[in-house]
């Protein structure tokens, strides 16, 4: 009884792996010149360019929020880092120029934005959902 009452407890957090699927990051997303670009909307004074990225929200495991990855790339399409992103933080980035993937339902999609001194750039999951998707 003891084992299926254990089993029963990880119940949801085996749902939240299952739910949140295994979105892998493409070789590269270069930046596409056809392609909509998102420009930073806050200007704050003294801060350093930064990126805030809403991602899908897949829900709380032990009292933490969890979202979906986001992964990022430079201009020419070289990937640079993951980002967990439960906490839908500021990251911190070099201004320039960037490509952004994450997963929606099983598909990844891609956005490109711009970085600037000063100024922090919001992705809203509205733009990720009518974002191409990416090849």
């Amino acid at each position: 009884m003891k084992i299926l009452l254990r089993v029963i407890a990880a119940a949801p957090g085996i749902a939240l792996i299952a739910l949140s699927g295994c979105i892998r990051p493409p070789e590269s997303a270069p930046w596409r010149s056809d392609q909509g670009v998102i420009q930073p909307m806050t200007a704050e004074s003294g801060a350093s360019a930064s990126l805030v990225v809403e991602t899908v929200f897949l829900g709380t495991d032990n009292g933490r929020d969890r979202r979906r990855p986001f992964f990022l790339y430079d201009e020419q399409g070289h990937y640079l880092d993951h980002y967990p992103n439960d906490s839908m933080s500021p990251v911190r980035l070099a201004p320039g120029r960037y490509v952004v993937v994450t997963g929606i339902l099983t598909t990844n999609k891609r956005l490109q934005v711009v970085v600037r001194e000063g100024m922090t750039t919001h992705i809203r999951l509205a733009d990720f959902r009518s974002a191409p998707e990416v090849p």
